[in-house]
């Protein structure tokens, strides 16, 4: 199906303002142009001739999350994501993307952060760790996990993400090992690429698509049934943005509650904090891909302990949003704190390598990746 027009698109919205309440960069600016529909609204501006694209505007549209959330309280369906996308694709088109992001870009790609990643981990060790946001790194040799065997049909690819393999490697370890305990045959091929959505979100589509084209090449010298991916992000890039005839994409809370319902979470979990725990939903999960009941039937299994948020606040991650926006971030994580705070909880659960990542470096109880939460030994 041939993507939509810029015009095609914002003709939907109606300026009813049903977005705002949805949207968590509107919901701590307070500003109608940090609004979905002011974005909207300067896109039509800048389409139809009425305004020229400059910094100012160029930094409000990317001012965005990209979370979906606009999207799904949207009674007229506007397609704000695509709508974004194809934005930001066209007036930056890889080349006039803020220098710190691209920066970030280039050093985010597999080969580069690959050969360079001693110096994030010696910044790590310094005071400079909280200013540039750099997590515990975790020491792990990912090629003990390598599946070599391309002849063998695999019940699962496993696509752990770029957060989980550059900085959370022990976390790869485990969903394997989880997946393998329900009999399952887990194909982890080597040289994986990002799965390119950085890339596509920020308008480097040339770089997407040479990221895109690698991982194809990898999944295609594998024979399995599912792609099960860690990250709804991943997920969304799968579904959305490849061409993947006959791959059943399927993220990994999703995958375990369709194919794996009775997985017997590890009751010593608990044990480890005092306390009642709570999930966050990642963005991506609750608002793009629909997912709620699928972590929260795991979940539930440990009784009082577990107490529900169904406030859908948003982390403030966003990926590269972090970097671009720090103080808007920052705020929307506030929010999401106080959240916490008011639960009196003891620990967070999640589902999103990028949401681990930003309550895991902030927060000051335990956060824990959803598949913490099975037997893993």
């Amino acid at each position: 199906m041939a993507e939509k027009s810029l015009a095609e698109i914002t003709r939907l919205c109606a300026d009813c303002g049903t977005c705002q309440s949805a949207c968590p960069v509107y919901g701590v600016e307070l500003s109608e142009p940090n609004s979905p529909r002011g974005k909207v609204n300067l896109i039509k501006a800048v389409d139809d001739g009425r305004l020229k694209v400059n910094r100012r505007n160029r930094s409000l549209l990317y001012q965005c999350l990209v979370c979906g959330g606009c999207e799904s309280s949207c009674p007229n369906g506007v397609e704000f994501n695509s709508l974004m996308i194809s934005y930001r694709n066209l007036v930056s088109g890889g080349r006039k993307i803020p220098w710190l992001k691209k920066m970030l870009l280039f050093f985010y790609q597999g080969h580069v952060l690959r050969r360079a990643l001693w110096l994030p981990r010696l910044l790590a060790r310094t005071p400079l760790k909280k200013k540039l946001f750099l997590p515990s790194f975790q020491s792990i040799d990912l090629k003990m996990l390598v599946s070599r065997e391309r002849e063998k049909v695999y019940d699962v690819l496993l696509f752990p993400g770029c957060v989980l393999t550059y900085f959370y490697p022990k976390k790869i370890a485990g969903i394997k090992n989880v997946l393998e305990k329900q009999g399952l045959t887990v194909a982890f091929p080597p040289k994986l690429q990002c799965c390119g959505f950085p890339y596509l979100s920020q308008g480097w589509s040339d770089k997407f698509a040479s990221l895109a084209r690698k991982n194809r090449e990898i999944f295609t010298a594998y024979k399995f049934k599912y792609l099960v991916v860690p990250c709804s992000t991943g997920v969304l890039a799968f579904k959305k943005y490849y061409d993947l005839p006959g791959r059943e994409v399927l993220e990994l809370s999703e995958f375990m509650f369709k194919h794996c319902p009775e997985a017997k979470i590890d009751p010593n979990f608990v044990r480890e904090f005092q306390g009642p725990f709570t999930y966050h939903d990642p963005c991506h999960n609750l608002k793009s891909l629909k997912l709620q009941k699928e972590a929260r039937h795991f979940l539930e299994q440990f009784g009082e302990r577990f107490r529900d948020d169904d406030s859908g606040l948003c982390c403030g991650f966003g990926g590269i949003f972090k970097v671009g926006f720090p103080a808007t971030s920052k705020k929307i994580l506030n929010k999401k704190t106080a959240k916490l705070n008011e639960s009196s909880v003891g620990a967070v659960v999640t589902s999103c390598p990028g949401c681990y990542m930003q309550l895991k470096e902030s927060l000051p109880i335990p956060v824990y990746f959803f598949s913490d939460i099975f037997k893993n030994r």
